[in-house]
């Protein structure tokens, strides 16, 4: 049966007044292990679908996805816009809806960054240590193209993307009928100034040198080659910080990574599942992942982009030899 067909619908209320939606599949069996599924910017919990219809039907695994704040079927409420709400947010659904079992979180994008700030910070709204972290399109920080440090034409093109937020935040009326009217969707969008804040907290966003907590988790570094809107210098950045991670760098895919690789997806996860499980003992000492990411991202220069070249305090890198594995549009390959 297709896992997109057990959903149950529920609401869960936050302090703030926000109101997530949640979709839950509960196992015919008490769950053994947890899947939560968190979805980036502009998205919403249905960007997953792909994927559930490729995992392994499991009897004893929960499966839960949602509709960020703001986006989906999920209000916004009162709350500003910062990734620690985002990181309370996932902990509670997990705490709410799963609080007897290892969790396994999968993210994409800005889901990423929010899964980077729950599973690396401690406090009395989280608490709650995933078992393995699937993170997809994902980054620490230094998003900003217009900051000091990136090449001329690239902050030309953060500054105007800045001042285009700004636009969307004090117009939302007038800005929202003209996205709708160039860019039609029929899937659900945010509201263009609900976007522009999302957009201003993922600016800020900076986890660097903060992951220290995530170091005993398996974690699956993935991204698209062809990604523009997150390069895959920002995988190779957080392999930096987590040598242990397995990175896998997915050719001619772009940031709809969890729509053009689903089943790509689906196997990691259920290898998280299974490493959650105790079936087969993560590698707690994994080849140096850095050097692999950083040799692959430097064969891909083309898919890198100007604005995705590695900085020279990082090409030392690669001058040390490695071998890299590429994974292809039909397979998955382990870069141990």
């Amino acid at each position: 049966m297709d896992l997109n067909e057990q959903a149950e619908f529920v609401h869960l209320m936050r302090p703030d007044g926000a109101r997530l939606a949640v979709y839950r599949r509960e196992p015919s069996v008490p769950a053994e292990v947890t899947v939560i599924l968190a979805h980036g910017r502009s998205a919403s919990a249905a960007v997953w679908d792909d994927v559930l219809r490729h995992l392994p039907i499991d009897d004893r695994m929960r499966i839960l996805t949602f509709d960020q704040r703001g986006h989906g079927a999920s209000t916004p409420g009162r709350a500003s816009a910062d990734l620690r709400v985002l990181a309370e947010d996932l902990q509670a659904v997990l705490s709410t809806f799963s609080p007897d079992t290892p969790a396994i979180v999968g993210a994409h994008s800005m889901g990423a960054m929010a899964a980077l700030t729950s599973a690396a910070t401690r406090g009395p709204t989280i608490d709650v240590q995933p078992a393995g972290l699937l993170l997809v399109s994902a980054s620490s920080g230094h998003m900003d193209l217009s900051l000091a440090g990136h090449p001329p034409l690239a902050r030309v093109v953060g500054s105007a993307r800045t001042a285009i937020a700004e636009v969307c935040t004090r117009a939302p009326r007038s800005t929202r009928y003209l996205r709708d009217l160039l860019v039609p969707s029929a899937a659900p969008r945010p509201t263009t100034d609900v976007a522009a804040a999302w957009y201003r907290a993922i600016m800020d966003f900076d986890m660097t040198g903060r992951l220290t907590a995530l170091r005993d988790i398996p974690v699956h570094l993935v991204t698209g080659a062809q990604d523009r809107i997150i390069p895959p210098v920002h995988t190779c950045r957080l392999a930096a910080e987590l040598a242990h991670a397995r990175v896998h760098v997915l050719e001619g895919a772009t940031h709809r990574v969890p729509s053009e690789q689903p089943a790509v997806l689906a196997v990691l996860l259920a290898e998280l599942v299974k490493d959650a499980r105790g079936q087969r003992a993560a590698s707690p000492t994994a080849t140096d992942a850095v050097l692999r990411a950083a040799q692959l991202l430097f064969t891909k220069r083309r898919a890198l982009g100007a604005g995705g070249r590695l900085p020279w305090n990082e090409r030392r890198l690669t001058r040390r030899g490695a071998t890299v594995t590429r994974v292809g549009r039909e397979e998955v390959m382990d870069t141990r």
